[in-house]
């Protein structure tokens, strides 16, 4: 019986793609983390203590509500009690699926950890450059340019 065992191949597991990008974490997924409340996590940020945050906000210019992202390293660290060191190339690093030219809308969603309409209302509003024309729904995955991505990110920094 057990030379039968040994005779018959074994397939072996597929392999998951590897995706290295985590999604930024919001306000409230940090403040269930650390076990602060929201003024406090706003605090941390402002202070530097939770160094890589994103405002995704449609429109940060007219004093509108704020939609901060941060980065799961940056949490990572202050639970650990240090001071997070990570530099731009190691947040792109994290951030970005690949290296290559050119990034799609459901990444971006994941990434940014919002909605497929706030992504579409991003790129109408010229904060990401599509690749093409695209649309929205079924088989409607828009390509954009990771160069647009990464500016779009540098831009909303915060704070």
């Amino acid at each position: 019986m057990k030379a039968i065992a040994e005779a018959v191949p074994v397939s072996q597991p597929a392999a998951m793609p590897r995706t290295r990008s985590k999604p930024l974490l919001p306000v409230r997924g940090v403040m269930s983390l650390i076990d602060r409340d929201e003024d406090a996590v706003l605090r941390l940020i402002e202070a530097g203590s939770l160094l890589w945050a994103f405002d995704v906000a449609l429109d940060t210019k007219h004093g509108g509500s704020k939609e901060l992202r941060i980065l799961p390293d940056s949490v990572a660290s202050f639970l650990r009690g240090q001071q997070s060191s990570i530099e731009w190339a190691e947040v792109l690093r994290s951030l970005l699926p690949h290296d290559e030219p050119v990034i799609l809308s459901k990444d971006i969603t994941r990434i940014l950890n919002i909605s497929s309409s706030h992504n579409y209302n991003l790129a109408r509003r010229k904060l990401l450059v599509p690749c093409s024309t695209w649309r929205r729904g079924r088989g409607g995955c828009g390509h954009f340019t990771t160069e647009s991505f990464v500016a779009f990110l540098k831009l909303r920094r915060y704070p």
